[in-house]
């Protein structure tokens, strides 16, 4: 006797998905690949990079918003409807503005000046990573030489970005006091803009896309797309944080930024410098804008400065743990000695100097 099996149930690369089913696959890719999971944006939303690090991180992605309506552009060209054009060219106003002074890239050449940078600098792109200007410009020559459907798939990251606008808003006010909502202005209105250019971009592929040849193109399409937006982070996590090895055609800090003055400096009373020499009765601080973190990726304390990073030995970081504003010198001598069961009076001679030393570095004060 023949038994009857039932034929096999073809995997999903090669039947037809349904709407859902479609929609679910691409949100996966987003779930797995998305830049929001990547260290440097963990970094970047839990506060713990310095301000130059998120300095690299605006300059590095103005590259990528100027290219974005270059990139709808291409795209306009080739849609052959009309209703269609007159769609995605909303994207292109979205960036561009209406009007001098308008649209999301003069509201983000505004946070790189928040941040310190001159607006000529930013403009010129001099300081740009090669792997930043490599990753947008594929993305750019993909829309432009890709089929429509691949194309407009690749805007689908769009699905993902409120979320990952509302985790970086939230915690770069929270942890950086050199950001004001001011300066993070253009993330107001993507939070509009992406789900309408999301929705309608899906609808597109839903549409379209309509064998399973050209369901799994839109989908690697997508996935091409984070894969742009993951390698930026990578480039800018191996340059600024770690290993920190910085291309010698890529902006260094001090480079570009709007000139501080120091009021101090331009008195004409201010003839000498204040003395950094602590004694045991000082109670030392760290000042505004100063913290002690622990860097989880490198898995060391640091000392977070305004413009700066410092190391920090485990004597320094037992030191600056007992500086909270309260405790003397002598004091945070006595708690050490008591911790340690060391002279207390050879301890305050010891850390005498490198107080001295970071108040010189202005990163501790009295």
């Amino acid at each position: 006797m023949t038994a009857q099996f039932p034929p096999p149930v073809p995997d999903t690369e090669q039947r037809l998905l349904s709407h859902e089913e479609l929609e679910a696959a691409l949100r996966d890719i987003g779930a797995r690949r998305y830049h929001n999971l990547h260290p440097f944006h963990r970094l970047l939303h839990d506060g713990k990079l310095s301000k130059d690090q998120v300095r690299a991180w605006a300059l590095n992605r103005y590259y990528y918003q100027a290219m974005i309506p270059v990139k709808d552009a291409a795209l306009l060209a080739r849609l052959p409807d009309a209703q269609l054009r007159r769609i995605w060219r909303q994207r292109i106003v979205d960036h561009d503005g209406d009007h001098e002074g308008d649209g999301g890239i003069e509201r983000w050449l505004k946070l790189a000046e928040g941040v310190g940078f001159t607006r000529d600098y930013v403009l010129s792109t001099k300081g740009i990573l090669s792997a930043t200007r490599f990753s947008v410009d594929a993305y750019v020559h993909f829309v432009s030489e890709r089929s429509l459907l691949e194309a407009i798939a690749s805007s689908l990251t769009e699905m993902f970005s409120p979320t990952i606008i509302s985790e970086r808003v939230a915690g770069m006010l929270k942890n950086y006091d050199f950001i004001t909502k001011d300066t993070l202005a253009y993330f107001d209105k993507r939070l509009t803009q992406a789900p309408r250019d999301a929705d309608f971009a899906l609808d597109y592929v839903k549409r379209h896309a309509t064998t399973p040849e050209m369901q799994r193109a839109a989908m690697d399409a997508l996935t091409f797309k984070c894969n742009v937006l993951w390698t930026q982070l990578d480039a800018l996590y191996f340059a600024y944080v770690a290993p920190g090895m910085v291309p010698p055609d890529a902006w260094q800090p001090g480079e570009g930024l709007v000139a501080e003055t120091n009021s101090a400096e331009a008195s004409p009373a201010a003839t000498t410098a204040e003395p950094t020499a602590f004694s045991g009765s000082d109670v030392p601080r760290l000042p505004r804008g100063v913290r002690l973190r622990f860097d989880e990726v490198r898995n060391k304390h640091v000392l977070l400065a305004p413009e700066r990073t410092f190391d920090l030995d485990d004597n320094a970081v037992a030191v600056l743990k007992l500086v909270d504003g309260r405790n003397t010198v002598s004091q945070i001598a006595q708690i050490l000695g008591q911790t340690y069961d060391a002279d207390p009076a050879i301890i305050e001679a010891d850390i005498l100097p490198m107080l001295a030393g970071l108040a010189q570095k202005r990163v501790l004060e009295r």
